[in-house]
């Protein structure tokens, strides 16, 4: 196979995984925001609508996968050009911590929002806004690894 086609392909690879993980997490924000507002007028809506996120982490797993696959591809392609530049190394730093934000606090937030659903706590819409926050978090990182992506400063 030849380097510009195994390029392409990774490339697509890359944009499909970036796509999905930022598509889930748009989604997610959006969701959270009119789960807070239906929470407070209709809880069993609420509910429901949380039962139906929990599907969505498989995108974000496929899309994380398909990045990780295709940045090995870049770093084979290019012969690691952009490992020892400074907007690579952040760009890998904050890759870093969105995956570490989303098993720790992600996961945290979301079983305590759980537990508050399950006995109608009254921190409940303090536990939907404390995902909303992750999200909105989440969707900045994602942000400025984009920007890094695009204007590669040194």
């Amino acid at each position: 196979m030849n380097s510009y086609l195994f390029f392409q392909i990774a490339l697509l690879m890359h944009l499909s995984g970036l796509v999905l993980i930022v598509g889930t997490d748009i989604v997610e924000f959006v969701a959270y925001r009119t789960i807070f507002k239906s929470y407070k007028t209709d809880k069993n809506a609420a509910i429901n609508q949380i039962a139906m996120l929990s599907k969505l982490p498989v995108l974000l797993i496929i899309g994380a996968v398909l990045l990780i696959l295709s940045g090995i591809a870049f770093v084979i392609i290019t012969h690691n050009a952009f490992g020892h530049q400074l907007w690579f190394k952040i760009k890998l730093t904050l890759i870093v911590a969105l995956a570490a934000n989303g098993f720790l606090m992600g996961r945290k937030n979301e079983e305590k929002l759980k537990q508050n659903l399950a006995v109608d706590a009254p921190e409940t819409g303090e536990a939907i806004r404390n995902m909303i926050k992750f999200c909105f978090i989440q969707l900045c990182m994602l942000f400025v690894v984009i920007l890094l992506a695009v204007f590669k400063f040194n």
